[in-house]
């Protein structure tokens, strides 16, 4: 089109820009590379007398957005009131833009600049019937760019369902290999890297026995493991955790033909090598959820202070929890009512050293929970597998699975509302959603290995050695010389210690027992769920 509001004097050399783009190697069929674009517009400068004063080059990036560096600055300069060009040259209409609606607000931009386009490759003539030209040209650009975004991803969810990795940022513990040769389209798939995937086990079991991401990070590092090169963070620490293509299946999320998301239950689901077990996976999530700032303050979550977060004021009208205060200039640390201390209320509940409190309550735990009597006690009803109790457990059985699917689907649909924009990943209420729900699934999940085993070991009773055994276990580890080990360990057995004058209530879930006694001394899941039958619901022991 004829540039608006300028003119040149017709002895004077044309002074011209070169836009040149290139989104894929190939486009319609034809090559035209980077190389090839600038020799055809250096060409048709000479042939014209045209001085070319600038190019401006964008590499693999879609004429669809105007997220183009080079386009965007060349657009700046030609149209910033100095005149510096006349002329604005490129190989075809379809490298200025495939988006009719960049295409008309960047060509009327230069036009009122008094800066022509030209395409040296099409001739749309001069005057109206340039416009047009330029126009429908524009428009089966932009027609063509949607029709191959949607064959490509066509293509791409057909891929997926053949097994094959579309691509993207490879995981770390991963690498792709050619599996398929299919003419020029090389279909990949996941292989383990073994060096890899040992640091990302090595990372879940540090995270299933309970290890802060700090320390996991510390300790990486001070090895010399580096993260392909860069050195290990929180942030790509927290990528790997909540990775779950870990557990043997990726799921592909291409969109559909109309560029929408698709829901979960439409995500493909492609497998590939497993590094880590799913259980585990779950295990770690709902251990990350609880210890979520929004759910768990970081000094508790990340501290050693054993009672801290789970310490609570028994006195009547106050179900504050406990706060740390120290006496003695530092020497003497103690546990106190949060109420007396941070909100000015007035609480009779007592100051207690914490030493003591510690102490009380790890005896208590070892003589009144993992003595063998009180254990055989606690677990006999677990073990008893008669014709009712099996009935019994195998309904259990049922519900937990389903309750089991409905939580996955649940934080399916969260992560869902995420990846549309509708929620933000730092919404407090998206953070306690999926908090609670990754917490629920662990010990659902918990809850079915529990009765799988049971179940698959026939009518078998504990014997007293086996109780006694596993409750000298549960002790070392409640000793252990590591505080963040020995803490994590007791919040998994104990949930809540209630204190008052005269008194200590100590409660806990029974899950842990019941998974233990069947398979080993439990793994730590970090969080306690409220749901779940106690070992000391009433005031029968622990005072």
């Amino acid at each position: 089109m004829m540039a608006r509001g300028r003119t040149r004097k017709a002895d004077t050399k044309p002074r011209a820009y070169a836009y040149l783009r290139l989104s894929v190697d190939k486009e319609d069929g034809k090559a035209q590379s980077i190389e090839a674009q600038r020799h055809a517009l250096r060409a048709y400068a000479l042939k014209h007398g045209i001085e070319i004063v600038e190019e401006f080059a964008d590499c693999g990036l879609s004429g669809r957005t105007d997220r183009r560096p080079e386009f965007n600055r060349m657009i700046a300069q030609a149209t910033d009131g100095s005149q510096p060009v006349d002329l604005v040259l490129m190989f075809a209409i379809a490298r200025m833009a495939r988006n009719m609606r960049l295409f008309f607000n960047s060509i009327d931009a230069l036009a009122d600049a008094g800066v022509e386009t030209v395409s040296i490759t099409e001739n749309f003539g001069e005057g109206r019937s340039k416009r047009i030209g330029q126009t429908i040209t524009a428009m089966m650009a932009e027609q063509q760019a949607f029709d191959s975004a949607v064959y490509t991803r066509k293509s791409r969810r057909e891929n997926a369902r053949q097994g094959y990795y579309n691509g993207g940022p490879v995981p770390y513990g991963y690498q792709t290999y050619v599996a398929h040769q299919d003419g020029e389209k090389q279909r990949m798939k996941l292989e383990i890297v073994p060096g890899e995937a040992s640091v990302v086990r090595e990372i879940f079991d540090w995270a299933d026995m309970g290890r802060g991401g700090r320390w996991i990070v510390g300790t990486l590092n001070a090895r010399g493991t580096t993260l392909r090169g860069a050195k290990f963070s929180n942030s790509n620490l927290s990528g790997i955790l909540g990775r779950q293509v870990y557990t043997g299946t990726y799921y592909d999320k291409t969109a559909d033909d109309d560029g929408n998301t698709p829901d979960p239950e439409d995500w493909i689901s492609v497998p590939c090598p497993m590094i880590v077990a799913l259980d585990q996976f779950e295990r770690v999530a709902a251990l990350r959820a609880s210890r979520n700032p929004r759910k768990t303050a970081p000094h508790i979550a990340a501290g050693t202070t054993m009672l801290m977060g789970i310490a609570r004021c028994g006195m009547a009208g106050c179900t504050c929890g406990m706060t740390m205060r120290t006496g003695k200039g530092g020497r003497y640390s103690y546990y106190v009512c949060n109420a007396r201390v941070n909100k000015g209320r007035t609480c009779d509940g007592p100051s207690v050293r914490r030493e003591e409190l510690d102490r009380v309550v790890l005896d208590a735990v070892e003589r009144q929970l993992l003595a063998p009597d009180r254990l055989q006690a606690l677990l006999a009803e677990v073990i008893n597998l008669s014709d009712h109790k099996r009935a019994q457990r195998e309904h259990e059985l049922v519900h937990a699975r389903a309750e089991q699917t409905r939580l996955r689907t649940a934080i399916e649909r969260l992560l869902i509302l995420v990846e549309t924009g509708e929620m933000g990943p730092r919404d407090p209420i998206f953070a306690k959603r999926m908090g609670d729900n990754r917490a629920a699934l662990a010990a659902a999940t918990a809850r079915i290995d529990a009765l799988e085993t049971q179940l698959a070991r026939g009518s078998r009773r504990i014997t007293g050695e086996t109780v006694a055994k596993f409750g000298r276990l549960l002790s070392e580890k409640l000793r252990d010389d590591d505080p963040t080990l020995r803490t994590a360990y007791l919040r998994m057995l104990v949930s809540e210690v209630t204190i008052s004058k005269g008194e200590i209530l100590i409660s806990g879930p029974r899950a842990a027992l019941e998974n233990g006694v069947t398979s080993g001394v439990p793994r730590l899941e970090g969080t306690v769920p409220i749901f779940d039958r106690k070992w000391c619901r009433l005031q029968d022991s622990n005072l």
